[in-house]
């Protein structure tokens, strides 16, 4: 006999980036944008995933690959030139390997950062064959993945609407392309920046969408007001079903002040050599016309609300990252256990972030590519 759950925790995971493909410059400063999360974000998310799937681990996620990030990611000219980033990620990481030779603490995250770029490198062609959107697609076969779509060009809808065809034509535009992409329909949508207005459910439904994710408040002042918050999918007069982020997960997650990034521990994002080391050492490694930026090569840690920030130590990142993991479930397991006895049927925690805050934004030591049950 099958024992119906106490409640369901639902992680959504939003894949997205502004498309910046510009062919007529041959180093486009935002391009690193993808660069970097295909590195920091996309493909440790890909290697953990994989790794779950060859240690027999079940689990459901469910993501948005928006259009502009998914025809990124699939463009031949970003490819290449993604992969001659990271070429040079990986002579730059060789080089501190060798500067710091005499400063141990600074010499073992060198060194991590050129096996974590090795692997990248080998992951992106070898694993995956240079083809990101295809390896999530073979997830989502596999039946662990449920990737859904987004706005055209992430549009936001309310303020679109005041010409209605173009909702309709981002919406249309979005499902005719993840058609194409995964050759199935999609069956939900993130609403671009989670907003939502009265009648958008009509457009939905008639582009072939049976859910979408939305805000808080979409559900807590909805019309009538839903006898369980958020904390149970409301159905639209169309029969498209809406979900609602969850605050509480939210808050440990996002908040700088109260949430788990902002953890002394963790890596500063803002500290990177393309800042802190001599101009005339790092000069080839930042933009071409001389502008400090961002390598991805960070030593220090956030240490608290200093200039002066202490060296990051990985070891202990990894154990703060596993105990706040634990506190993440511990709440949300706790969360459900107050939900269940004052409802009728087991509550869902919608829990939805942006893919990038996780292993770029915030860096707790890196991913190993399988996981190990015990």
């Amino acid at each position: 006999m099958t024992t119906q759950p106490t409640g369901y925790l639902c992680l959504v995971l939003h894949c997205h980036l502004p498309y910046v493909r510009h062919p007529e410059h041959e180093h486009f400063l935002e391009e690193n944008w993808l660069y970097e999360a295909i590195t920091d974000t996309y493909i440790p998310l890909l290697r953990v995933l994989n790794g779950l799937v060859r240690d027999g681990v079940d689990f459901r996620l469910t993501a948005t690959l928006s259009p502009p990030l998914i025809s990124m990611l699939r463009d031949p000219l970003l490819i290449s030139r993604y992969e001659r980033h990271l070429n040079r990620l990986i002579e730059l990481a060789s080089k501190e390997v060798h500067r710091t030779a005499s400063q141990p603490e600074f010499h073992r995250l060198a060194t991590m950062y050129v096996e974590r770029f090795l692997q990248t490198r080998y992951a992106f062609a070898q694993e995956y064959g240079r083809d990101l959107v295809g390896a999530f697609g073979r997830l989502q076969e596999l039946g662990k993945l449920e990737i859904i779509t987004c706005g055209a060009t992430h549009g936001f809808l309310p303020l679109l609407n005041v010409t209605p065809s173009a909702v309709r034509a981002q919406l249309r535009t979005a499902v005719a392309h993840y058609e194409e992409v995964f050759s199935r329909p999609p069956h939900g949508i993130w609403l671009p920046e989670c907003g939502y207005y009265p009648g958008l459910d009509e457009v939905l439904r008639d582009v072939g969408l049976q859910f979408f994710f939305t805000e808080s408040h979409g559900l807590l002042y909805a019309d009538p007001r839903p006898r369980y918050g958020v904390h149970a999918p409301v159905f639209c007069p169309t029969g498209v079903a809406a979900f609602a982020r969850d605050l509480d997960s939210s808050k440990q997650v996002w908040s700088a002040e109260e949430g788990y990034p902002g953890d002394p521990a963790y890596r500063d994002y803002y500290r990177d050599i393309g800042w802190d080391l001599d101009y005339d050492y790092i000069k080839p490694y930042i933009h071409v016309d001389g502008k400090r930026i961002n390598t991805g090569i960070k030593y220090l840690r956030i240490t608290g609300k200093t200039d002066q920030k202490q060296v990051y130590d990985r070891a202990w990142a990894l154990e703060r990252a596993a105990d706040h993991a634990g506190n993440f479930m511990f709440n949300r397991e706790r969360q459900v256990e107050w939900l269940a006895p004052v409802m009728d049927r087991p509550p869902i925690v919608v829990a939805p972030y942006d893919a990038e805050l996780f292993g770029h934004w915030w860096f707790p030591g890196g991913t190993r590519a399988t996981t190990r049950c015990g």
